[in-house]
């Protein structure tokens, strides 16, 4: 028997259907936690991993009855699409559409620095990046709403020039992505390569997302140098310059950042044609076993991808931090969150880390300063919202393990 229904009732039926498959929107009494990430763009491949540590500290959060008595965090994402443009949007999206108190991110520096001047300080509301790193990010005008879990730059360039040196390099050509990030990683690492001996014979920036770069590529092998200078993203110029430099038999040898350490780019290029590169990132000091074990266990419950792919350990505990800020604050009041965030970071105080969520609610609310001691690093924030960095050596051979093989903290 087929049975004939109104064409209201059917509206209503379908209605019903797509309210049922539409995700859960925010409560009322949910507090909202954005994030601006490069979901599209050069950075794409590096985020999923990454918006899983954040989801791994929300989760965790939740788990342990929330904050603010009770309340359920729950993320709110934008893509910035990995533009300057885009980050402005974001920002202005999250900030005064969602209203959210507080933002994990931009990823990247020039990403950062758009949303920052845009939208953000002005509203005073927090960024936390778990990655940008160029070093004008210190000299912003503020208000101390801008901080960040990874270290600068300006020493990471530094300390890519000494390990270059140390390995008998002494003539490069730097090819550079225009972006902020690049721009201000080559800055550094120049002079410091040339005070140590060694000489810089091509200094070339180039756009993003060209088919070719074969031009570039026979412009910096003149002079013979021993190794190219690749400061890119590799969705966005780096894996074709590389390819092509292959290809045409301009380099066989790759100094690089940590733009480019992916698993993906390596696969790409190919592991035996990166043999004798290397490059450095920001890294982490090494952690006791047990917070591995219980950082680990948190970021499994939300997800299978890898818990120590770059930048990752930096998310959770930029999320954690943010968190922690607002538990200590009682507060989604913005000037409040930032007021808290040296409270719950920096010493001195009761130590507390990843897995210790419940532990740290419990300090707080007896009144005793707690000292968040992350899984990337202890981040004691400076004046200008920094932390100090360390910085590891990664090669083809471990891409993607962290810790690295040899880390470095200072610079002689």
């Amino acid at each position: 028997m087929v049975r004939v229904i109104s064409r209201r009732a059917a509206m209503v039926a379908g209605a019903a259907l797509m309210a049922l498959a539409q995700p859960v929107a925010a409560q009322a009494q949910d507090i909202k936690l954005g994030a601006i990430l490069s979901a599209t763009g050069g950075l794409g491949r590096f985020v999923p991993p990454i918006r899983d540590g954040i989801r791994a500290a929300i989760e965790e959060v939740n788990a342990n009855g929330g904050i603010m008595n009770g309340r359920r965090v729950v993320l709110v994402e934008a893509d910035d699409q990995t533009t300057p443009q885009g980050a402005v949007e974001a920002a202005n999206r999250l900030v005064n559409l969602e209203q959210v108190p507080a933002i994990i991110g931009p990823l990247g520096s020039g990403m950062l620095l758009a949303a920052a001047n845009a939208t953000t300080i002005q509203a005073g509301v927090v960024l936390m990046s778990p990655s940008a790193t160029n070093p004008a990010i210190s000299a912003l005008a503020d208000n101390d709403t801008v901080f960040r879990v990874v270290g600068g730059d300006d020493f990471q360039g530094k300390v890519l020039a000494k390990i270059a040196r140390d390995r008998g390099i002494t003539r490069v050509a730097v090819i550079a992505e225009a972006t902020d990030y690049a721009r201000g990683f080559v800055e550094h690492f120049v002079p410091e390569f040339q005070r140590r001996g060694g000489t810089v014979s091509q200094n070339l920036v180039v756009e993003s997302n060209r088919a070719s770069y074969r031009s570039e590529l026979a412009t910096a092998a003149q002079g013979n140098p021993q190794a190219l200078v690749l400061i890119a993203y590799p969705q966005s110029g780096g894996t074709t310059i590389a390819r092509q430099a292959l290809e045409g038999g301009f380099f066989d040898t790759f100094v690089m950042s940590e733009g480019t350490r992916e698993a993906a780019f390596v696969r790409e290029v190919g592991p035996a044609n990166l043999a004798k590169s290397f490059g450095t990132a920001s890294a982490e000091p090494p952690s006791d076993p047990q917070m591995i074990e219980r950082y680990t266990a948190n970021y499994r419950r939300v997800s299978q991808l890898g818990p120590n792919e770059p930048f990752v350990r930096q998310a959770y505990d930029a999320a954690m931090i943010v968190m922690l800020a607002m538990e200590a604050a009682q507060s989604t009041d913005r000037a409040a969150i930032k007021a808290a965030i040296r409270r719950v970071a920096n010493g001195p105080g009761e130590t507390v880390g990843p897995g210790q969520f419940a532990r740290a609610k419990e300090l707080l609310r007896a009144g005793t300063k707690i000292n968040y001691e992350g899984i990337a690093g202890g981040h004691e924030f400076d004046a200008n919202g920094d932390v100090a960095g360390y910085v590891g050596v990664w090669s083809v051979q471990a891409p993607d393990q962290t810790p690295f093989g040899s880390f470095v903290n200072t610079l002689n």
